[in-house]
């Protein structure tokens, strides 16, 4: 074990004489440098058998580099230092990458244990880390990481969850590994766009690395997030009293930083229902920043339990269990901090998700039982509030109820589920508003529209299928109707069941194949245009 440590730290210390932060360059030569290409693929096969050691010398390796930097936002540090930093990052989520697969891949050659697709096999999860080392991830990356802006609201992108991951999202070298520097010479030299280029990357690195520490060492990573709620409630109470101070600003930035990543936790139903215990008891003391943070982080936490463990949510419904944790209560106190229509259309999300772990109130709400408390009235009344906004053309409302439509996609018609039969009374409306023919300015954004199509899809394929022509690819209908079934298509044909939709495939096909034509057509004709830049034209060749 002392000799693993002992070359990874000299392969580490090697690779960072050639770093950007080191050498004052943009970081382009690496890509061609033998001795990074090799120390960089040696750091990643050592990981898959020590990733202790590894991540342990990464980490020191950042630690070293943003030393300076502490309380300074990523996109204003100097471009060599910047590309340093997501260099290492993304070396170590390729690390952590590789270990868990190489886990997975022992874990695998076990028979399984249920033909139930939605069931699956128990998690394989890593070792667990240090705990020194799993504080010191958490302190790396929340100088890392940028707090969520006032007033933000979750993009539709997030619907799917279809962002370029990591390993997606990043060029590869000659090597076969990804290259987290970028690959356009002239980006690369402008100062003021590679920020955006760098950060671009940055984040998807944290996920991964945030995914395999939450994973592998949960109850380190829960005390982490624990104390900072904590800290942060604290806070509030002690800044309430008069003639106390507000908080430095740094300490403000790194709380919500943790916040922030908070999304990116894996978790199932047992550790969801401990956060949002955790939250619940410090919901009402936060300041809107820190308020404004969970209404965009819990959404997207909830939605990728779900997705990750299926089976735990279809048994919630079908067993007619609400989760344990306090979703009943958190829902309540959303609706006390509401204090304008924008501030409430923010919510949204979060309070459609937090009703997904409540079975019994999609039972009272597609009229399967009664109402028997103001409280339950309350979360009724909002739903139907938003199938109210939906009509009226409110984004939040489009983003939760198609995010309703797509959560019933686990279950199959022999489940006894409330959801699915309130999921199928909304889906014309959803469809309604959404795919309603106007103006351009009238439509929602691509993102929702290709989100609602895919929704829609999984909930009823043989209806989507019977109106494709005519709803969607007909040539009256809008540009962005047909860019959501060509994106949608796309979405299914990268999914494990894209067999399923071959139906969809079909009679799409057409459609797709002659805009090809047409496409190849023009990129014919500007090619052979004289008045076309003829840099541009040798470039498109090559």
């Amino acid at each position: 074990m002392n000799g693993d440590a002992g070359l990874v730290g000299c392969l580490v210390d090697r690779l960072a004489t050639r770093l950007p932060h080191r050498t004052g360059t943009h970081g382009q030569e690496l890509q061609q440098d033998e001795i990074v290409l090799i120390t960089r693929s040696t750091l990643v096969k050592i990981s898959t058998s020590a990733l202790a050691f590894v991540l342990d010398s990464l980490v020191a390796l950042l630690e070293d580099i943003i030393r300076n930097y502490k309380g300074i936002p990523p996109p204003t540090h100097p471009p060599h230092v910047l590309l340093s930093e997501v260099y290492v990052l993304a070396l170590a989520a390729d690390c952590c990458t590789a270990h868990w697969d190489h886990v997975k891949a022992q874990g695998l050659r076990q028979p399984p244990v249920s033909t139930d697709p939605r069931r699956v096999a128990p998690a394989i999860v890593p070792e667990p880390l240090d705990e020194g080392l799993v504080n010191r991830v958490f302190d790396l990356v929340k100088w890392l990481v940028e707090p969520i802006p006032e007033g933000y609201v979750l993009p539709s992108s997030t619907i799917l969850d279809d962002t370029p991951r990591h390993t997606d999202s990043v060029a590869r070298s000659t090597s076969g590994l990804p290259s987290p520097l970028p690959v356009d010479a002239d980006a690369s030299e402008d100062d003021d766009a590679l920020p955006i280029t760098q950060l671009a990357v940055l984040e998807p690195c944290v996920r991964v690395i945030v995914e395999y520490v939450t994973a592998s060492t949960w109850s380190c990573s829960f005390d982490y997030f624990r104390n900072v709620v904590y800290t942060v409630r604290t806070a509030a109470v002690v800044q309430a009293a008069p003639g106390q101070s507000a908080a430095a600003p740094d300490d403000d930035k790194a709380s919500l930083a943790v916040l922030k990543i908070l999304s990116f936790f894996w978790v199932d139903a047992q550790k969801l229902g401990l956060i949002i215990q955790e939250i619940c008891s410090s919901f009402l003391h936060f300041r809107k920043s820190f308020q404004n943070t969970v209404a965009v982080v819990a959404p997207l936490l909830i939605t990728r339990w779900l997705d990750r463990h299926p089976h735990e949510f279809v048994q919630q419904h079908t067993l007619h269990k609400r989760l344990d944790g306090g979703a009943d209560t958190l829902f309540d106190m959303t609706q006390t901090v509401v204090d304008n229509g924008r501030k409430k259309g923010m919510l949204y999300p979060l309070q459609t998700t937090l009703l997904f772990l409540l079975p019994d109130v999609f039972e009272v709400a597609s009229n399967l039982r009664e109402a028997k408390s103001s409280s339950m009235a309350k979360k009724v009344g909002f739903l139907d509030n938003l199938r109210k906004a939906l009509r009226n053309k409110n984004e939040q409302a489009a983003y939760s109820l198609v995010s309703l439509l797509r959560a019933s996609r686990h279950f199959i018609a022999e489940d006894d589920a409330a959801l699915v039969s309130y999921a199928m009374d909304v889906q014309d409306e959803v469809r309604e508003a959404v795919f309603r023919r106007g103006n351009d300015s009238s439509l929602f954004d691509q993102d929702l529209m290709t989100a609602a199509f895919v929704s829609l899809a999984e909930l009823s394929l043989d209806s989507c299928v019977d109106s494709l022509s005519q709803s969607y690819l007909s040539l009256s209908s809008p540009q962005a109707f047909k860019t959501a079934v060509v994106q949608g298509c796309r979405y299914f044909a990268r999914q494990n069941d894209s067999r399923v939709y071959e139906q969809l495939f079909a009679m799409a096909g057409p459609f797709m194949r002659t805009q090809l034509k047409v496409c190849q057509a023009r990129y014919a004709i500007l090619v052979s245009s004289s008045s076309f830049p003829s840099d541009w034209r040798r470039s498109s060749l090559s």
